[in-house]
């Protein structure tokens, strides 16, 4: 699937620095990995939007909820460059495509984790 531009695929690629800056072993959000994609992660994302005007606050208000840190120097130097982008058009794509932009989201990550090799005796 190739990347959205523009700000969609700002929006894009800030929801899956969020994603992948979850602790997914320790972390509270693996708790409720049955409500993530449906309701915990658009209602962060969606009230957000409303809250601030600027992505660096939007990152900082969702990415605090979710205990999101970027994982290493490539991910950091991302997130810097997406933040400069333009907030407006962003937060607004990421308020009324949160559904559909969460789903490219999903199977992005989904992809990535079926293609990882498995684990010797580990259970497919």
């Amino acid at each position: 699937m190739p990347p959205l531009t523009g700000p969609a695929g700002t929006a894009e690629r800030l929801l899956l620095c969020i994603h992948y800056g979850i602790d997914w072993q320790t972390g509270w959000v693996s708790n409720y990995r049955a409500t993530y994609w449906e309701q915990l992660l658009p209602d962060r994302v969606i009230t957000a939007t409303y809250r601030v005007g600027t992505l660096r606050r939007w990152w900082r208000d969702v990415a605090t909820e979710l205990g999101s840190h970027p994982r290493n120097a490539a991910e950091r130097a991302e997130l810097e460059h997406l933040l400069r982008a333009d907030p407006t058009p962003v937060l607004e794509i990421l308020r009324a495509e949160t559904e559909a932009l969460l789903l490219r989201t999903r199977i992005t990550t989904d992809a990535v984790r079926d293609a990882r090799p498995t684990a010797p005796g580990a259970r497919p």
